[in-house]
């Protein structure tokens, strides 16, 4: 049979404006990123233009290469490839329907247990703004019930909101690497036949918001390892499922989530307008601590913003008067973990990206005095932002102690980002490299960060 040109490759390569051979090395640097044995020449790219379909993830590269050069998703069927197994726009999609999201959710789940390399590609801000203004501007879904083989109840509910507290649990103590592949396979392996049971619309709507819930835990342990781009397929996944559930303030957290880590991996603008979403979300049924978190959110990324320091202040403000107004078992039980110290610990963030050292010395203590064994590594945090203050102030024996300290609860945990962390502490401390205590720091710091063998 003749091949039929594929016109659809050909009219995206024209309209990123990028020669055969421009393409392939991109596929190539791609490629690279993804641990992928994939080096295509120009002529390939002429061949694939003739019609000829590429094998294993090779599309999903082709499709990758050019959403970063047009900067949005290139999904398969827009390259006219839409019949292989590894599709990059995996578990980026707001999906409408109970059903279709069952079964996408699932292949994620299946792809990330298989550990498909497709899911370590970067994945920008900007692939999953689309869905977050769907499900904001989204009308109400019907409640999920199905008819199944197997009837499930609200005890199946109640086991995977017990599951989704432990690894969440596990995740503050020792870092996301440490149990998030027990956490994929516990959704593999218990979780699909569950959504794929028999329940009426009160055991679905509560069961699609405690699966909610542990995709954003899911989705936590993924950032907090450095695998930002499957992170944010199971926020997508998460807010997803809370639409479903009709769950406005999980739905809105997920949007905060996705403001916290995009403000870590420096898109700041995005960062704000994901914070700023998530207060809408919840403007018509206010939860003062929500209300406190989502501002905290808003001020973080205005604080890496240049000229933005009295919008950063405004929304500190907002958040403080926020948490006085909450009352204790207020809100959802999700939430409760945003106490006295995890506000110290934002202000302090805030201040430390304003440059303000000493207020960002005071609230980092502040924070510390409040200190809670259950969320060690926010502490952690905690500790290298004071350190970062001190320095800032010179005192550099205080400093010095500060980090001592906390290098021994960074090597034990699966924390990638207590690592940046402390890199980032370390190109500070570069510039008092000439003191005594600073040198002898520095040694036991790249033994920290000596590298180790990958999750």
């Amino acid at each position: 049979m003749e091949r039929q040109p594929n016109t659809k490759l050909a009219n995206l390569i024209a309209e990123a404006e990028v020669s055969h051979l421009g393409l392939a090395s991109r596929i190539t640097a791609v490629a690279e990123e993804w641990r992928e044995n994939i080096r295509p020449a120009h002529t390939q790219v002429a061949r694939w233009i003739a019609g000829q379909q590429p094998r294993g993830t090779t599309p999903a590269l082709i499709a990758e290469a050019l959403s970063r050069k047009l900067r949005r998703r290139v999904t398969l069927a827009d390259i006219g490839m839409d019949n292989s197994t590894d599709a990059p726009e995996t578990g980026l999609d707001f999906v409408e329907s109970a059903e279709e999201l069952i079964s996408g959710i699932g292949a994620l789940w299946t792809a990330d247990v298989q550990r498909r390399r497709f899911l370590t590609g970067k994945v920008a801000a900007v692939s999953i703004s689309h869905p977050a203004f769907q499900w904001l501007l989204a009308a109400p879904a019907s409640r999920p019930e199905r008819a199944g083989s197997q009837q499930i109840g609200m005890s199946e509910v109640l086991a995977i909101r017990a599951t989704t507290a432990m690894f969440a649990g596990l995740d503050n103590r020792f870092g996301g690497a440490h149990s998030r592949t027990a956490a994929i396979q516990y959704l593999t392996d218990q979780v699909t036949p569950l959504l794929n049971g028999s329940y009426t619309s009160a055991v679905g709507t509560a069961l699609f918001s405690a699966v909610a819930e542990f995709n954003l835990t899911v989705g936590w342990m993924a950032y907090d390892t450095g695998l930002h781009g499957l992170a944010r397929r199971y926020l997508v996944q998460a807010l997803n499922l809370s639409h479903h559930a009709g769950d406005r303030q999980l739905g809105a957290s997920v949007l905060s989530a996705m403001s916290h880590q995009a403000n870590y991996l420096g898109e700041h603008t995005e960062a704000l307008t994901f914070a700023r979403a998530a207060t809408q979300a919840i403007h018509d049924r206010p939860s003062a601590l929500l209300e406190a978190q989502f501002a905290a959110m808003q001020a973080r990324a205005a604080a890496a913003i240049p000229g933005r320091e009295s919008e950063c202040l405004s929304a500190l403000a907002t958040a403080e008067a926020a948490f006085i107004r909450h009352r204790p078992c207020e809100g959802p039980e999700w939430i409760a973990y945003f106490d006295e110290s995890e506000l110290s610990d934002e202000f302090a963030h805030c201040f430390r990206d304003l440059n303000r050292p000493a207020e960002a010395r005071r609230y980092a203590m502040q924070c510390l005095d409040a200190e809670t064994a259950d969320y060690s590594r926010s502490r952690t945090f905690s500790r290298l932002v004071l350190a970062a203050a001190l320095l800032s102030q010179n005192e550099l024996e205080e400093a010095c102690v500060v980090v001592t300290a906390a290098l021994p609860r960074i090597q034990e945990t699966g924390s990638t980002r207590c690592r940046t962390y402390l890199r980032d502490l370390r190109t500070r401390l570069n510039t008092h490299a000439d003191h005594p205590d600073v040198r002898e720091l520095m040694i036991h710091i790249s033994r920290v960060l000596r590298p180790t063998r990958p999750q």
